[in-house]
């Protein structure tokens, strides 16, 4: 009975030990911790009353990069231009004191009808592969120069977005859904940028101009031919779309000022069913006419199952060759020689 209590007794100390021994392993280090603390604390009053923080926001920004799209895309597609061993093409022209890319095609032919100036749409850049690249690079063939500008980013995709906490009132939702300015957006910039480019083609002598725009481009183009009406002689929209903060309706107006021939091809939605309608009234309210509207809607080219770029090619081919001053490109047959097609005599 004896050694019973005796080894109960010994089980239940064990037990005991093994119950408060984690505990007892930590009251050394947090009396340590304790006492580290307490002598540490004078050293670091007086470090941090003579030593100011470091401004990590400062250095912060400092370090930020801000990212700029266009630049990129420009970089880019010079890179892809020069791997192509076309790096000939690049021009570097100046306007309002600054330096801008064009890309340039001269005539394939002898007889150069003239030169075609091109803009792109927003965030694109003067080799896009949508529109601009194919027409670029097909209308020299066909005795037209091309001068392919690169024009400006409307809306900047590496700005922040800006939040209004604020609840508008009726008369602030109404000022929104109005164009703030009759201008468009960089209209100035890219205005400089297509003088300096038609100046230049002058020093190549040609004497001829079309405007061609994609998208966004196609609303400079009208905008710059309706401000200078004797600055072209035809006008080519490509499904042309009114930059943001811009209002379509007044920009199917200005085809009121424009009476050189104009071809409007689009692609029809419901979206832009509204504003076609818009820019065919006003077409047909020119008071003055050099040229017809013809407006085309793409999507059949589209659904047929064709090759939708070279109809497009082969829609302003047709135009041009129809709506502005041809030269004429007759030439002399060459000389047959007939050894290349008959057999020769035998000499017996």
């Amino acid at each position: 009975m004896k050694k019973f209590n005796a080894l109960s007794h010994a089980i239940i100390t064990l037990l005991f030990l093994s119950k408060n021994l984690p505990v007892l392993a930590e009251e050394p280090q947090a009396a340590t911790n304790g006492t580290q603390e307490k002598t540490a604390t004078p050293t670091e009053s007086t470090t941090n009353e003579s030593t100011p923080a470091p401004n990590t926001s400062t250095q912060n920004n400092a370090e930020y990069a801000i990212p700029q799209p266009q630049a990129s895309r420009l970089n880019a597609l010079k890179t892809s231009l020069m791997l192509r061993q076309l790096n000939h093409q690049i021009l570097t022209l100046e306007a309002n004191s600054e330096p801008f890319l064009t890309l340039y095609r001269r005539s394939m032919t002898s007889d150069t009808q003239g030169c075609i100036l091109l803009l792109h749409s927003d965030n694109e850049h003067p080799d896009w592969p949508d529109a601009i690249a194919p027409l670029r690079n097909a209308l020299p063939e066909y005795s037209w120069c091309t001068l392919s500008i690169d024009v400006p980013d409307i809306i900047k995709r590496a700005d922040p977005i800006k939040i209004n906490t604020s609840t508008p009132n009726d008369a602030s939702i109404a000022d929104n859904t109005q164009p703030t300015s009759a201008e468009l957006p960089n209209q100035a910039v890219v205005f400089g940028r297509i003088d300096a480019a038609i100046a230049y083609a002058k020093t190549q002598n040609i004497e001829q101009f079309s405007f061609l725009g994609y998208g966004t481009g196609a609303s400079y183009a009208l905008s710059f031919l309706a401000a200078n009406q004797g600055a072209g002689n035809a006008l080519i929209l490509i499904d042309i779309e009114s930059p943001a903060g811009s209002s379509s309706y007044e920009m199917a107006q200005k085809i009121r000022q424009v009476p050189q021939p104009i071809l409007d091809y689009y692609v029809s939605s419901t979206r832009s069913d509204q504003f076609a309608m818009w820019r065919k009234q006003a077409a047909n309210q020119r008071a003055e006419k050099r040229g017809d509207f013809i407006q085309l809607d793409a999507l059949p080219d589209r659904v047929t199952g064709k090759d939708s770029k070279q109809l497009l090619i082969q829609r302003v081919r047709g135009f041009l060759k129809q709506n502005t001053d041809q030269i004429n490109q007759q030439k002399t047959l060459p000389s047959v020689k007939k050894g290349l097609f008959y057999e020769s005599p035998i000499n017996n």
